[in-house]
């Protein structure tokens, strides 16, 4: 007979290598993308993380980050034992959400980077929210621009502060990044470039890259200086910067909800490629 009862409990430095072994290994993982591997979002102790034990058994883990305004996202959702999948998730999340409620966390949000997770989020009253796009470019399009409207120069970890409030600005909470999401971004990044009017950095761009494909991670205006020119002048930057290494694959994720960020990229050559991720949310009361 399946024992199915399960004690749920938070997370200790002593289950770190456990929890590693049962991410690694069970198919039912979900692993939020970000600028952390899950061992340094463990050991930096980055936001919340329950525990389902089955005995002596861990029987699954979720694990949410640490929250920008009153947002937060499942980090990791991982299931060790496929006979009873829904139910260690729903206990988990019962232990999660009553942690949000007493933290002020508003919602919480899971981003489709595994399919069988959609499923389940759906029967705890998650609901489509948006989609994740990806678009590409292979070799390189680089319309004509206007006259240089900012100064660029590159990005330095001095920058940080401005740079989280550029972001600030530009992006609703769900989607924004803390300082140290930043710092961490700008240590990963290739190119990575401020923009700067009167002395003031109003914009930045951070592109990474991977197995000879460049990345445009992340690109931001501040909205008060949004439609003049700046973000398509990073853009065009960072792809005369892929023309020098050279990278003649670049790819670019935004919202399927962000029209404006579509269409610069389109300016650019870019297409989309029909890998998309559906993202799903929460509202806790």
């Amino acid at each position: 007979m399946l024992n199915t009862r399960l004690e749920v409990r938070p997370y200790a430095r002593r289950h770190r290598s456990a929890l590693l072994e049962l991410s690694a290994f069970s198919q039912w993982t979900h692993k939020h993308l970000d600028w952390y591997s899950l061992g340094q979002w463990l050991d930096q102790e980055r936001g919340q993380v329950f525990l389902a034990w089955r005995g002596a058994v861990l029987a699954g883990v979720i694990g949410l980050s640490l929250p920008i305004d009153d947002c937060s996202w499942i980090r990791l959702l991982c299931v060790g034992d496929a006979r009873m999948p829904g139910l260690i998730v729903e206990e988990l999340w019962e232990r999660a959400e009553a942690y949000c409620r007493r933290a002020g966390i508003g919602q919480a949000a899971g981003l489709m980077v595994t399919n069988w997770l959609a499923t389940y989020l759906r029967s705890l009253g998650f609901d489509y929210a948006d989609e994740v796009i990806t678009l590409r470019q292979k070799g390189s399009r680089r319309p004509a621009l206007r006259s240089a409207v900012a100064e660029l120069r590159p990005a330095a970890p001095a920058d940080v502060p401005a740079i989280a409030e550029v972001d600030r600005r530009a992006f609703p909470a769900l989607w924004r990044l803390g300082h140290d999401e930043i710092w961490q971004a700008l240590r990963q990044s290739v190119h990575a470039r401020v923009a700067l009017r009167d002395g003031v950095v109003v914009a930045y761009q951070f592109g990474t890259r991977h197995d000879g494909v460049a990345h445009l991670a992340r690109l931001a205006v501040d909205p008060r200086h949004q439609r003049a020119g700046i973000g398509s002048q990073l853009l065009d930057g960072f792809l005369a910067e892929c023309e020098r290494l050279p990278l003649e694959t670049i790819s670019v994720n935004t919202q399927l909800s962000n029209a404006p960020s579509q269409e610069m990229y389109q300016r650019f050559g870019f297409y989309r490629n029909n890998k998309d991720l559906e993202l799903w949310r929460k509202r806790i009361v």
